[in-house]
């Protein structure tokens, strides 16, 4: 095969995997379901299933919301038995209440605002996050700028972003996974909410396809952009080449 050939399959991968990273991250962005979750209070002495969203008893009513990263929606359901399945538009009862929110490292409507960790915590994931997805989409027009096999530096620069993106976007999965999975947080927020309003509180959370996504936005934003990185030196390894065989050209006329 031929470079200039090699080059145009590269590009056309670069371009698919680039494509179909922005795709899965508008998805995992735009949907409401990074976080699903149920909070309840029962009376005392009621006994409960397990901690997942599977199954819960209770007499009082339970709030169920999901949330995204630019809205939470959230419903109350008196049935004695609910399901995951009733997290889906199909099965959500009305009314259901819905507001704009960032995505607060706190799975409640009314996050304990005082605690100065969290803020933390949400600035650097804010940071992250932002940063992540704007690389991606400046990447991805420096790239569309390159044009057709002709700026070598566009690529390289464009590639870069987009790992740059990436590697922001994995630091972001990864502090949504150590904040649900490591710290301790949500038993603090169970806590203080059984010492402050319901002694019996209790809170179930659990992933969303959403988030489920992001990884896989980001495993393709990585392999777009390395891929679009060894384009740019494909090209200028071929513009050397081509400057190389021009000058012994014209030293051998001479």
């Amino acid at each position: 095969m031929s470079p200039s050939k090699r080059m145009k399959v590269l590009l056309f991968f670069a371009l698919f995997f680039g494509a179909t990273g922005f795709l899965f991250l508008i998805l995992s962005c735009g949907t409401e379901y990074w976080l699903l979750a149920a909070e309840s209070c029962s009376n005392p002495g009621e006994t409960h299933g397990d901690r997942n969203l599977r199954e819960m008893k209770t007499s009082a009513g339970v709030t169920i919301f999901h949330e995204g990263l630019f809205w939470r929606c959230s419903y109350i359901t008196f049935s004695h038995d609910y399901s995951i399945w009733d997290l889906w538009i199909s099965n959500q009862p009305l009314p259901k209440v819905c507001q704009a929110a960032f995505l607060f490292p706190f799975p409640s409507n009314k996050p304990v605002e005082q605690w100065e960790e969290l803020r933390i915590f949400r600035i650097c994931w804010t940071i992250f996050f932002v940063t992540g997805l704007a690389a991606v989409i400046i990447g991805g027009f420096v790239v569309i700028c390159a044009g057709p096999l002709t700026n070598h530096k566009l690529y390289k620069v464009g590639g870069a972003l987009q790992v740059l993106g990436g590697v922001c976007l994995l630091t972001t999965v990864m502090m949504y996974m150590m904040w649900i999975q490591v710290l301790d947080t949500l038993d603090q927020f169970t806590q203080h909410q059984k010492a402050s309003r319901c002694p019996s509180f209790r809170l179930s959370i659990q992933h969303g396809p959403s988030f489920f996504l992001a990884p896989v936005a980001v495993f393709f934003s990585l392999l777009a952009g390395l891929l679009f990185i060894l384009v740019g030196r494909s090209i200028e390894s071929v513009e050397v080449d081509s400057m190389d065989k021009i000058s012994d050209t014209s030293t051998a006329e001479l």
